[in-house]
């Protein structure tokens, strides 16, 4: 050990007096740099050696080392946030509302004399158990987690009663638990005890948080009431209290489901400016607001803005993106790219929803050998599964598949191209309900949706408006004339199912094509008695007595996502009067068309009157008839196009 230190010491020194001898002189080339680094590796070798002669470390055994393996690898036990004898503990369990039954021996002990109920002996129990309980000592904790368990369980009842017990116990309520109580009646759909919550929080001097007002913008979320939420929202930006990611997302789900997608991009620009950079969830949001506007351009940016933050999209993304290309008969190709990334490189396997979102775009591109093959996969899937498969063909799949079959242009080809065509759309199932070869005639077409829709019937598959409305068109624009008029008046009866605005617009259409003017009349009179049934059903108005604003904006939601989707907004109602004034003119009824035009115009004040240019057929019949007053009369009605104003500079001025 010392001959090592001594030697240690004597290159030390020696580098030394080298370092400083050739400093002095200024000699150091490279052959110098050389020996100074060989003598500094020399250095830390000799101290290595030394240190390990110094540390002697004592041997561990076999059985140490197992035990310290094992305390290593050990699970790290989870603590429940709610124990399973809590109740028990509590001394709560009158709080829940399940019937609970005493044995016979005990109901005996226990019945006084001259009863012969078990009523008195449950308030006699209950009694007993509410004061043994007031006689022990609980923490505000210990309710906090009893109104919590009640909010997830939906229980917003007993959430309340273990709030108003907090008073016997002489414990003042906290922000916390008002807020497990607000979101338990918020996840019961009770938009009127949230904001009665809200105002007793209030009351009783306490400051809401981030948390309440996530939970009362859920409630308005939930019941639709966008406008209020939007409000609350800004309260909570007003009072400095910045929104959290979720409630972000709230929000603007929100607004894309109320259709104020505009509202939707400046919150969501607002988010990621001011705030938060946003998730998956939001990306995936604003990626369906492109979808509902057929913005694909704008959600493929977004979604490689997604990859540039990082962001590992979901297999609900992928969905939403092929929505939005689907939408658009020029991405077509991109939507099975899509389809394609996602299973090869992020491993995600297509659902129902992503295939019957590919049938939307095979009828928008009329590929129907596409959609065959499409559905050939999911009765495969579904043979090879059975009921545990995730592609078996529901009514949304259907309704695509039909409107495939109602875009689909029959085009006589050679044998050369059938043969080259039955390769690419074989049909290999048990049914075997299509043919190899795709229909090269009207009547063909026909034949195969009849055998879909009744395998459909026979499959218990549900019975939809849009699945009607589907098959409906396809027998229209395949110029089935009198299985047109069976499927109207017959169908739709059969299988108990109520027709909506777009059932009407499409027989009119039909009616149209095939100047129908008595059915265009019953198909008239059939849609005013719709709406006039949807508007009492969905009356806004409320009673003076009551002046409930609360139920009545409630109402006014409620209808107004009800026409959306069944087809009868205020535009969608021009375009109706529109069409059925243009049947009219076909059937040389002139004076009955001009009174729908009218009479549609002035019951909606707010809308713009219609466009001449959608009322030409109008028009050319006016010409035709040489019925000059009537030909001014629609000018008058209607709102001329718009001419584009040039440079006036050119402009030719008559004198």
């Amino acid at each position: 050990m010392f001959c090592i230190r001594h030697t240690c010491n004597r290159y030390h020194i020696f580098s030394h007096v080298l370092r400083r001898s050739y400093t002095r002189s200024g000699l150091q080339d490279e052959r110098t740099k050389k020996v100074i680094e060989e003598i500094k590796q020399l250095e830390y070798q000799l101290q290595a050696d030394i240190k390990k002669k110094e540390n002697v470390f004592e041997k561990i055994g076999d059985e140490e080392i197992a035990a310290i393996y094992k305390e290593l690898s050990a699970p790290i036990p989870t603590k429940p946030k709610i124990s399973s004898d809590f109740l028990e503990k509590l001394s709560l369990r009158f709080l829940d509302t399940r019937s609970q039954q005493l044995p016979s021996n005990k109901v005996q002990q226990l019945l006084p004399s001259g009863s012969n109920t078990t009523n008195d002996i449950t308030e006699q129990l209950t009694e007993q158990k509410a004061s043994s309980s007031l006689s022990q000592n609980y923490t505000i904790k210990d309710f906090e987690s009893l109104i919590y368990a009640n909010s997830i369980a939906k229980r917003p009842a007993e959430a309340k009663k273990a709030l108003e017990l907090m008073q016997k116990y002489n414990i003042a309520p906290n922000v916390r638990s008002f807020n497990h109580l607000i979101d338990a009646y918020a996840n019961a759909n009770d938009l009127k005890h949230v904001i009665s919550t809200f105002k007793k929080l209030k009351e009783c001097g306490l400051k809401p948080d981030i948390y309440t007002y996530g939970s009362i913008i859920k409630a308005f979320v939930v019941n639709q009431r966008i406008d209020d939420a939007i409000v609350v929202f800004e309260k909570m930006k007003d009072h400095s209290i910045i929104p959290s990611q979720p409630i972000f997302a709230n929000i603007i789900s929100g607004c894309l489901k109320s259709g104020k997608v505009d509202k939707a991009w400046e919150i969501f620009d607002s988010m990621r400016l001011s705030y938060h950079q946003p998730d998956e969830v939001s990306y995936t949001l604003m990626l369906h607001a492109c979808a509902k506007r057929g913005e694909v351009e704008r959600a493929l940016n977004l979604f490689e803005e997604m990859a540039n933050y990082q962001l590992y999209p979901t297999d609900v993304t992928f969905n939403v993106l092929i929505n939005a290309c689907a939408k658009r008969a020029d991405y077509y190709s991109e939507a099975f790219n899509l389809l394609e990334q996602m299973q090869e490189h992020y491993g995600f396997q297509p659902d129902k929803i992503t295939f019957n979102t590919l049938l939307t775009a095979c009828a928008r591109k009329k590929d129907l050998a596409q959609a065959r093959h499409i559905l050939n996969t999911m009765w495969k899937d579904a043979e090879k599964k059975g009921t545990d498969s995730l592609l078996a063909p529901d009514s949304q799949t259907f309704t695509n598949l039909f409107w495939c079959y109602a875009s689909y242009q029959p085009i006589k080809t050679s044998n050369t191209n059938a043969k080259e065509t039955s390769k690419s759309t074989e049909l290999v199932t048990k049914e075997n309900l299509l043919p190899v070869e795709l229909p090269r005639k009207r009547s063909n077409v026909i034949k195969e949706v009849r055998q879909l829709f009744k395998f459909a019937t026979s499959s218990n598959i549900e019975m939809t408006t849009a699945l009607l409305n589907a098959y409906l068109t396809a027998h229209i624009s395949q110029k089935q004339t009198k299985a047109c008029i069976d499927i109207y008046t017959k169908t739709f009866e059969k299988y108990n199912v109520q027709k909506d605005g777009f059932t009407f617009s499409q027989m009119l259409e039909y009616c149209y094509k095939n100047k129908d003017g008595e059915l265009g009349w019953k198909v008239w009179e059939d849609y005013q008695t719709f709406l006039e049934s949807r508007h009492q059903a969905l009356d806004v108005s409320v009673d003076a007595g009551q002046g409930d604003v609360m139920e009545e904006k409630a109402k006014e939601a409620k209808r107004e996502i009800c026409a959306i989707q069944e087809g009868w907004t205020d535009e969608q109602q021009q375009k109706l009067s529109i069409s059925m004034a243009n049947m009219l003119a076909r059937t040389n009824d002139i004076k009955n068309s001009l009174s729908i035009i009218a009479t549609e115009t002035r019951r909606v004040s707010k809308l713009d009157p219609p466009n001449l240019k959608d009322l030409m057929p109008v028009y050319n019949k006016c010409i035709q008839l040489e019925d000059d007053e009537a030909r001014r009369e629609l000018i008058r009605l209607c709102t001329r196009d718009k001419k584009r104003i040039g440079s006036l500079k050119y402009k030719r001025v008559n004198t």
